[in-house]
């Protein structure tokens, strides 16, 4: 999911290592050595990137709860989609099907994960919201 932003990331990295590399006059080992070093830095770049920029309003998020039952807990994780921004540890209002629901994003995903939201209570229906506006 994540790996079309990790791909247009590095491909902005790149960019601005080759307009930064173009203003110093470096052979061409040092050139392809600092490609390497850059290339093996990217994934961890890009963690940090997405921790900087948190979730944003319309971002996919995986939702995770438990529920009670005659047999006992069940934990449970579904997709929905955030209506409000926040950084790790920040509580935000995210849309599940049929439902508006908040929630404590506790980490902001990877190349292939989206962000994880633990559930924290349920706000009201989605179609009552729809009503009121």
């Amino acid at each position: 999911m994540r790996l079309l932003d990790f791909l247009k990331f590095y491909l902005v990295m790149l960019t601005l290592l080759f307009l930064g590399m173009s203003l110093f006059s470096l052979s061409t080992e040092q050139k392809v050595l600092i490609f390497l070093l850059a290339t093996l830095a990217s994934p961890t770049l890009f963690r940090h990137f997405l921790r900087l920029r948190g979730v944003r309003k319309g971002d996919l998020v995986l939702v995770s709860y438990s529920q009670r039952s005659q047999f006992g807990t069940i934990f449970q994780k579904e997709l929905g989609r955030a209506l409000s921004q926040g950084k790790e540890g920040e509580v935000i209002e995210v849309e599940l099907p049929g439902r508006v629901a908040k929630g404590e994003v506790k980490s902001v995903g990877g190349f292939v994960f989206p962000p994880e939201v633990s559930l924290l209570f349920y706000e009201e229906a989605k179609a009552e919201r729809r009503r009121e506006h």
